[in-house]
């Protein structure tokens, strides 16, 4: 008596997951036939940088970065590649710029910046250079122990909790 429990358990489950192959299949049928029979892709969608996250980012996402300047450090674009006057052996200078082109952060309110300017300590600036663009961008910002304060490219101000060896290796 158990093995026909068994039997019929096993051919059950077998007719389970065969059905679920078959749903699977009829779902994926209109893009399998599009692809497959007809020969004919589906269009790329490309999204733009700013619809992968609500956040803000810091530079804009809309021109590329030709060139930073902070602290007697400098990244330029130039032959092709990216140069530094810094030494850096950690981490390659094209890492560095691709962190710096994704930092995105916390928006803070106008009153919540002025409650907490007292504490940052005295501003910093970062200039940046886009390609295309014939002023550079300069970019205010605050460091505490915890976080980083940036007023962004759209004249936002943002927080966002990296550790210093992250952007100034």
């Amino acid at each position: 008596m158990r093995k026909r429990s068994t039997q019929r358990q096993r051919r059950w489950n077998n007719i389970l997951i065969l059905g679920i192959i078959a749903f699977m299949v009829l779902m994926n049928a209109p893009k399998l036939i599009q692809t497959y029979l007809l020969g004919e892709s589906e269009p790329e969608i490309v999204k733009p940088i700013e619809a992968a996250s609500s956040l803000p980012k810091l530079l804009d996402p809309n021109h590329k970065v030709e060139a930073l300047y902070f602290n007697g450090a400098e990244f330029k674009w130039k032959d092709n590649q990216w140069t530094s006057n810094l030494n850096i052996k950690d981490v390659p200078v094209s890492e560095l710029i691709t962190r710096w082109q994704a930092l995105e952060g916390t928006l803070l309110e106008e009153d919540v910046f002025t409650a907490i300017r007292s504490n940052l300590g005295s501003p910093e600036t970062i200039e940046v250079w886009y390609q295309g663009v014939e002023e550079p961008h300069r970019i205010t910002f605050y460091r505490s122990d915890e976080f980083w304060v940036f007023q962004n490219w759209q004249q936002q101000w943002i927080a966002i909790s990296v550790e210093v060896d992250y952007l100034i290796p």
